[in-house]
Formats: C-alpha cells, structure tokens, sequence
C-alpha cells in the first residue's frame, strides 16, 4: 500500500505550527489570568489549578493561529488579543472571567466558512457535549441570525459600503479587517466554569439593509420558557421612541442545563452617540419607564462616581455634559448598554459599559481613577496602591502617554442582591513571538 508522502509532511507541519500557537496564546493569556485569580481573594489553590487547565485544556486550543499566521487581527480587544480578561468586583465576591472570539484553526476566515459561523456552531456543540448545557437557545439565534457561507461572503464584500453609508465621515478608521460571527465568555466560579455565547447581529444587518430590531424582538418572542411579552414589547417600543438611532451590536445568551433555562438571561448590546448622565438616566430608566427604588439607587451611586467612570477625575459641570474622547475618528460610538432579561423578568436590567480605552491617555491615569472609584463605593481595591499592584501582577508595567493601553472596557450596574456590581476588561498586549 502506498503511502502519501506529502500529506503526512504537510499534516505533521500543520501539527507543529498548532503547538507553536497554542504555546504563544499560553504565553499571552496565561499569566495575566493567573494573577487576577490570585488577586481576587475568592479561590483556593485548588481553584486555580483546575480553572487554569480548564484554560489550557479547552479555551486556549480555540483561539486560532498566532498572529504571524493569522489573516487579520483579532477584533475582541483593540489590542488583536482574541482573549479578553475581566473581573467583576462587588462588595461580596470578586470573580474573574474571560471573553473569546471563537477562531479555531483557520483564525476566523475560510472559504468554506468566512465568518467563522460553523466554528462557532461547532465550539457550542463541544461545550454543550461537555457540560451538558441546553442548544434550545443557540440553536434559535444561529437559525435566525446565523448566514449560510454564500451569504457570509456576500457580507464581507459588503461591509466597506455598509461602513461607508453608516458611519459618520468625521470616523476615519478602515472597515473591520475581521468580522466574526461568534464568541463566548466564561465565569469562574470556584472550580467551575459559566458560560455565554455571544452572536454578532451586523451580518444579518449588513446582509438585508434593514435594522436587524424587528428580527430581534420576533426571535425573543419564540424562545421557550418564554420571556414575559411585555417586556419585550418595553424594550422594543424604547428602541421604537428614541429620537436618536440605537445600533443594536450583539445578542447573548447564558448556556445552562434544560432545567435551568428559566433562570438563564438574554443580553442585548447597543451603542449609543451620547455619553452624558443624562443619556445614562433615560436608558436604565428605559425613556423614563422604569422608576422602582432599586433603580433610582443605582443611578444616585453611578452619578457620584460618573467622572471617574468617564476618566474626568476633575468632575463634570453637569448632567449634560458630554465627555470628549481621546480619538472620535476611530470609533463612532461612546457608550455601550446591555439589556439583561430572563423568563420572568417584567423588566430589563440594565448595565452600562464605556470604552475605556477611548478615554485614557494612559494605564496610569486609569490606575488612578480606578482606585478612586473604588474608594468611593468602598471596595477594598480603592485603597492607595492597592489595584495598582493588582493591574502590575497581571499586566506588567502600565503604559504611558501615546502607548495602547491594557485597559478595555469598564461596566456598571447595581442590583440589591449585589449592591454595586463593576466590571473591568483588559486587552492583553501581544507579546514577541520566538
């Protein structure tokens, strides 16, 4: 029997490059995640050592080639790093987590599959093997906003003029090199992993003209258990009323077992033009809907710590006030919100994220203003040098003036169950490659 010589070379080259990848991606994300769970006061050793072989074994493997192989860099952080750190910090409990472009081997971009859909599709059904989790739910956004390869081409042939008709012209940034149909994140709780799969909804926009809202709100409608119909119709009919557009970005979902789907969320991200307080008021509120107690606390502690949240430590004159952002012709939007709904729910929780990184000079100005933050809503991280030393652990040095920053995204929200409930998201640097 004759043996193909060129495929069994070609299969050991493409073997070796796979371990050089996963051993430059181990490099990067590793430690930085080792030392936010060291940081956080909320694991044993055990903890760590299986969440870091879960890191190893199982998400590491998925984020494609490194970047002297891969077609374009990653569009999860601004920094090409397809793994993106966060922590949650409450009063409480502070978990770490991460977020991930689902690459796999081609990094995202094939003929066969342009936006990494079937990947995405394929990572989800080896999770859910694994962890027994329910595909009721992915199954249904994969069907509704999930393009076939043909259509995934047709996408990307579109997206200079879809960037070009609704973009504004003072952004002068190059379409996205990458657009992926599919990421995940995963909580770390204790020894054990959460996750969400998050679902890209400019694809489907970009594919039919039309806002992808109406789709949205007729997909949540047919998710069983069901989500209370009023809800729904409260967020869409928000969307409907506000005189600004609101571009609807992502759509997620918690993957758990059958038996706990009645307790698993829908998120919905969008974006907004305006970053002032007042802007923030009438989103949590939804246009003023939604004054419960619990709400307006919220939004009493995120005012009082709103300059520092926007990165203007010496204050802002009033709710109007709009923050300038450290480059506007590299990214139209200022603010971001996440609806949180589950089967239930009357309403929407809402959180409200800022990209950080577009507001900064520095990690070190981030340092200071994160630590005065947290000094405000008495988190023990606010304390002088404190999430300094936590920030050096994981990143190393902070970057100065003119340098791309580590420092991501920052979220808010407050719920009485956790009390004020932040998130930091850090992009990882890209280190040399051997």
């Amino acid at each position: 029997m004759s043996v193909d010589k060129t495929r069994a070379v070609g299969e050991v080259h493409d073997a070796t490059e796979r371990e050089a990848d996963i051993r430059y991606w181990t490099k990067v994300c590793r430690p930085p995640i080792e030392s936010l769970l060291r940081a956080a006061g909320s694991y044993s050793e055990a903890d760590i050592n299986v969440q870091l072989q879960t890191l190893s074994e199982l998400i590491i493997p998925l984020l494609g080639p490194r970047p002297c192989r891969a077609p374009a860099p990653s569009a999860m952080t601004h920094t090409g790093c397809p793994l993106q750190p966060s922590i949650n910090l409450t009063s409480k409990i502070n978990r770490v987590r991460y977020g991930i472009e689902v690459l796999g081997d081609t990094g995202g971009k094939s003929r066969g599959d342009p936006l990494a859909v079937q990947i995405a599709k394929d990572t989800v059904a080896k999770l859910s093997a694994r962890f027994g989790y329910s595909t009721k739910w992915s199954d249904v956004l994969f069907s509704a906003f999930g393009p076939t390869p043909e259509e995934a081409r047709q996408v990307l042939d579109m997206v200079p003029e879809y960037y070009r008709n609704t973009v504004p012209e003072a952004v002068v940034a190059p379409p996205p090199e990458m657009l992926i149909f599919g990421m995940m994140a995963f909580d770390l709780k204790g020894p054990e992993i959460s996750a969400k799969l998050y679902v890209n909804l400019k694809p489907k926009e970009i594919l039919t003209g039309v806002s992808v809202g109406d789709l949205l709100w007729d997909t949540l409608r047919r998710m069983t258990p069901a989500f209370k119909p009023e809800a729904i119709d409260m967020m869409e009919k928000f969307f409907d009323d506000n005189s600004d557009p609101l571009p609807l970005h992502i759509v997620a979902v918690d993957c758990v077992d059958e038996a706990h789907l009645s307790e698993a969320r829908v998120k919905i991200y969008y974006h907004s033009m305006s970053n002032s307080f007042r802007t923030v008021q009438r989103h949590i509120t939804l246009g003023g809907k939604v004054q419960d107690e619990e709400r307006l606390k919220g939004l009493e502690m995120l005012r009082s710590i709103w300059h520092l949240f926007v990165q203007r430590p010496e204050g802002i004159p009033d709710d109007d006030f709009e923050t300038a952002r450290k480059d506007s012709s590299i990214l139209p939007h200022k603010l971001y919100f996440c609806l949180e709904l589950r089967p239930g729910d009357d309403v929407p929780i809402v959180k409200a994220h800022l990209p950080v990184w577009n507001y900064i000079g520095s990690d070190e100005e981030a340092i200071r203003n994160y630590e005065a933050n947290f000094r405000m809503v008495q988190h023990p991280w606010g304390e002088a040098g404190t999430y300094g030393k936590v920030f050096r652990d994981a990143f190393g040095p902070p970057t100065h003036d003119g340098e791309k920053t580590i420092h991501g995204y920052s979220s808010f929200v407050y719920t009485e169950e956790t009390g004020v409930y932040q998130t930091s998201y850090y992009s990882p640097l890209l280190a040399e490659e051997d």
